[in-house]
Order: C-alpha cells, then sequence, then structure tokens
C-alpha cells in the first residue's frame, strides 16, 4: 500500500503521540507509526511520576524548571489523567541538613514552591514514614496515568485529522540525494507492507533512536540506562516521598492508583528489549526505600519491571546520573545533511508535550508555516468526564454490589462493560492492547483471575482468532518475566496456586521447565 502524508512520525510513545496532536492542532496532516502499541517502550514502564522539579533542582536545574513548567501545563490540560497527591523530600538520621538547604535554595531558583516540615508534621501526613525521620519538604508532585495521557492525546490527535499505524515496523527507508523520500513498513501481525513517502520525517522512537537512524547511516550519542522498578500489592503512601539528597538508587516511592511503585535504579544497558530485572536490583530497592518506608519490608510485592531511558550525551560523562534529563531536538540538515529528517530524544515523561511544541515548531519553521502551539491551552478531550479512582479505591475489597453489572477483575473493579466498550472500537490487534486502555490484570493477581474472563468475552463477542490457549499462554508468559524477579513468600504460594489452577483447568504446559519446579532459565516462560 503506497501513502502520502506532510510528516511521518515514527514511535507512539508520549512524545510521538504528543507531536501528532500538536501538529493536528496546527492544520498539519500527519502518520504516525508504532511496532507495538501506544507506550511499547519508556512511556509504559515508568514511575507515573509528575514531576516537580524538585528530583533535579540541585543537579540538572534546567531540566527542573521544564518539569515545573509542564507540570502546571498538565494539571490544567489533564487534570483526569492526574492525581495531586504532593510530595515530600524527607531527611533520614546521615542525611545532610547542608544539602536540604542548598535543596530549598535550588528549588526557589528554579520556581519549585516549597513548604518546610517539622519531623511531627510529616508524620502525621504519612504515617508509615520510618519515624526516626529529622524533617521534610513539601513540593508539588503528583501521580499520573500515563496510559491515559497517550491515548487522551491520540484521541485528540485523530478527532484533528491525524492517523495511527500500530504493530507495524519500519524496515527501509529510501534516500534520495539530501532527503528521505521514502519509509518501507510491515505489519506485523498480518504482514501487509507500506510505502509510506513523508514530506518531513520525525524520529521518536526514544531507545531505539539509534536504530532507526542507523537505516540512515546516521549515529548519534545515546547512553541507554535502565530504571527498575518494584509494584507492591497496596497503596502505602497518599503522596510521592522522596530522599532528601541527590538522585541516587532507590530513592522514591510514587503511590500510583491503588498500588505503590518502588524505583529506581539507573544501569547502563546495552539492550534495549532483552534486558532483565535482577535479584540484586530488587533486593536493593527494597533496602532503600525501605529505609523511608519501613513496612515495605512486609508488604507483599507483585510485579518488578524496568524501562530504557534514553539519555543525550554530546561527549562520554561519568554515571548515567551525571547525564542531564533534558531533551535535544537534532535537525538532521543542519547536523547530517537530510533536509526533511529530525530526531527528538532524551527528556522525561512529564516533559512529552515541550518536546512535542518544540518538534512541531521546527516542522513549521522547515514548511515556511507561521502557526503557533495551542496544545498547552486546550485541554484533552476527556477532561470533563469525573476522575474513577477515588470511587474505586473505596469499592476495592468490597463485594460486588447486586444489579452492578459483571467484574472482570475484582483486584481494580474492572467491570465487563468497560471493557466491552474498548472492544468494541475494533481496532485493537493484541491482548496486551486491552490492558494498556485498562487497568485489567494491574492488580494483586497480575491477571491470575481476570484473564481468563477476558477471554471468555472475547469468545462472546466472537473476537477470538486462533488458539485461544495459545494466546491465554502468550500473556501469561508476558506477566511471568514481571513476577519471577520478587517471587517468595506470600508471592510464591499465590503463583504456585495459580500456576495449578492453568495446568489443571485449562491444561496449559509450559514452555520451559518452570522455576517453580527446577532451575529454568532467566525470565523464562511459564
Amino acid at each position: 500500500m503506497k501513502i502520502q502524508t506532510e510528516v511521518l512520525i515514527v514511535g507512539g510513545g508520549a512524545t510521538g503521540v504528543g507531536i501528532s496532536r500538536d501538529l493536528s492542532l496546527r492544520g498539519i496532516p500527519s502518520i504516525l507509526i508504532e511496532r507495538g502499541d501506544f507506550t511499547f517502550g519508556a512511556s509504559g514502564r515508568n514511575h507515573g511520576l509528575l514531576h516537580s522539579g524538585g528530583r533535579y533542582a540541585v543537579s540538572d536545574p534546567e531540566a527542573a524548571r521544564e518539569c515545573i513548567s509542564e507540570n502546571r501545563i498538565l494539571r490544567r490540560i489533564a487534570s483526569h489523567c492526574i492525581e495531586e497527591t504532593e510530595g515530600l523530600f524527607i531527611s533520614l538520621p546521615g542525611d545532610s541538613f547542608d544539602f536540604r538547604d542548598q535543596f530549598l535554595r535550588a528549588c526557589e531558583e528554579t520556581g519549585i514552591p516549597t513548604t518546610l516540615l517539622s519531623r511531627e508534621e510529616a508524620l502525621t501526613l504519612e504515617p508509615e514514614l520510618n519515624p526516626d525521620l529529622l524533617g521534610a519538604v513539601k513540593v508539588p508532585d503528583g501521580a499520573m496515568n500515563p496510559f491515559a495521557l497517550v491515548l487522551e492525546n491520540a484521541r485528540d490527535a485523530e478527532k484533528h485529522g491525524a492517523k495511527f499505524i500500530l504493530h507495524t515496523e519500519v524496515t527501509s527507508l529510501q534516500m534520495d540525494r539530501d532527503k528521505i523520500k521514502g519509509v518501507c513498513a510491515k505489519d506485523l501481525i498480518n504482514g501487509e507492507e507500506y510505502l509510506i513517502n513523508p514530506s518531513y520525517l520525525i524520529n521518536a522512537t526514544g531507545a531505539w533512536a539509534n536504530q532507526f537512524l542507523k537505516l540512515a547511516g546516521l549515529h548519534i550519542g545515546l547512553a541507554l540506562s535502565k530504571g527498575t522498578m518494584i509494584i507492591t500489592n497496596q497503596r502505602l503512601n497518599q503522596r510521592v516521598i522522596n530522599r532528601c539528597r541527590l538522585p541516587s538508587d532507590g530513592d522514591i516511592i510514587v503511590p500510583n492508583d491503588t498500588v505503590s511503585i518502588l524505583g529506581t535504579t539507573s544501569i547502563r544497558s546495552e539492550e534495549i528489549e532483552n534486558f532483565e530485572v535482577t535479584p540484586a536490583e530488587v533486593s536493593l530497592l527494597i533496602q532503600e526505600t525501605s529505609k523511608m518506608i519501613p513496612a515495605i519490608q512486609q508488604t507483599r510485592l507483585i510485579r518488578a519491571y524496568a524501562g530504557i531511558r534514553p539519555l543525550f550525551q554530546s561527549k562520554e560523562k561519568g554515571g548515567d546520573r551525571d547525564i542531564s534529563r533534558g531533551f535535544t531536538l537534532i535537525d538532521h540538515g543542519k547536523r547530517d545533511g537530510l533536509k526533511n529528517f529530525i530526531t527528538i530524544t532524551g527528556g522525561k515523561f512529564v516533559t512529552y508535550r515541550l518536546m512535542a511544541e518544540k518538534t512541531s515548531d521546527l516542522i513549521c519553521q522547515k514548511m515556511g508555516i507561521d502557526t503557533s502551539c495551542s496544545t498547552h491551552l486546550k485541554p484533552l478531550p476527556g477532561i470533563s468526564e469525573p476522575s474513577k479512582l477515588k470511587d474505586r479505591l473505596k469499592k476495592i475489597g468490597q463485594p460486588a454490589t447486586a444489579g452492578g453489572g459483571e467484574i472482570l477483575c475484582d483486584c481494580e473493579w474492572i467491570r465487563r462493560e468497560e471493557v466491552e466498550g474498548v472492544l468494541t472500537e475494533g481496532r485493537l490487534k493484541d491482548l496486551q492492547d486491552i490492558l494498556h486502555r485498562t487497568r485489567l490484570a494491574k492488580g494483586t493477581c497480575q491477571g491470575g483471575f481476570c484473564i481468563y474472563r477476558l477471554l471468555g468475552v472475547l469468545h462472546d463477542l466472537r473476537m477470538t482468532r486462533g488458539d485461544s490457549n495459545k494466546m491465554l499462554k502468550g500473556f501469561l508468559e508476558e506477566r511471568w518475566k514481571g513476577i519471577r524477579p520478587i517471587l517468595w513468600g506470600p508471592s510464591l504460594k499465590e503463583e504456585e496456586f495459580i500456576e495449578n489452577i492453568y495446568k489443571g483447568i485449562f491444561n496449559l504446559t509450559p514452555t520451559h521447565p518452570s522455576p517453580l519446579e527446577g532451575e529454568g532459565e532467566g525470565g523464562g516462560a511459564r
């Protein structure tokens, strides 16, 4: 299939989808192509933290300024995707008050509002904090739903004329002297091939930036940093908890919906996809975060996961934490002589909108169009819809009320009608796509008791293709990768129980020997 478009965006994370929305609001046609679903990369593998910028106020003030500015904008345009939790930077015995004073000065200089709290005031706000803490600083951190935020951007972009091609991979680029004239791609589900002829091409592939640039014979300085996180089975804190020190491993706990997320590491990685969460990383995160909230030591963990940060570096520096979390916009016309090619990389999830704005500004400049950005002014479509978080938090753990409809996911209180609403849009190609659009399988059982119910719904709607048991096994194998690193104590008992259900009732057999039965390969399938 041949397609012509003004702008082709490669990468369906927050930045790519944000560019799509920005261009659509300026009246510029675009197509976005993504090899997986939306949020396939780091946009779906992060804390869900709405940065105040406090984390970078001392070490990276420019990134901190970008964070607090975008923090305020997102609260206005996407409040339905955000929980305004606030955040605390706490000082523990051994932490320097000199650094706290430096932190307060840096926040003032970067425009981040702060409130100094005593030990007693901090414990009143967060009773689970280490009772030996010395004090805290309150900042406007928050929690956000990255999946909902990206999908809302996509929804608005499509409403204004943008188009998306998902589960489709770019295979080659056609060059014509100083331009890229064609992009060849293939649908990874049905094998359909595309030849897309764009006037301008944007590389928004994040950690895959150099893999994509290689198709054009280009390369940029990019450090890949693995950040590992762990999800608890309950929400331990109501505010974001940070350690008041320079950013380091295991110094932040983010409340996100019904759980808390412990993080994070910063480990140089050569792998973009085939990486593992190691037992050492899990132990380190538990050891460090439990210094802030001791209850973590006794809390059941339900999943470990990691994302790869693309950190742009113009020259080799020290450790990954020495590299700026700011973003870089590269005009390959000026840098490499390819006039219609742009790369945007680096940055934070919270700065996706700003990254999209600057990229779209450059496109407009190249096109000779004088149209300003409006994404900082126009709310996302669902902002008028009431948030369901508080109601769901109240209902979880309670018995379903009569007449309330069938519950597919007891952990997250997800009703069948909600899932059917997503399914009847008729555009999903993969089982995981459903999970990106609901919180199904993201609760305590990690899909053990709801995914077979989902398959029942798919059967009822005649939406299953091929072997249902194969679909079920594929899902369980993917979830197993995140469960295996935290498998001990109560988690091990529940996993043995779930394994017996699927082996017994559904007669599923593992692809590899189960680690519950013997030694298997790291991250192996069940």
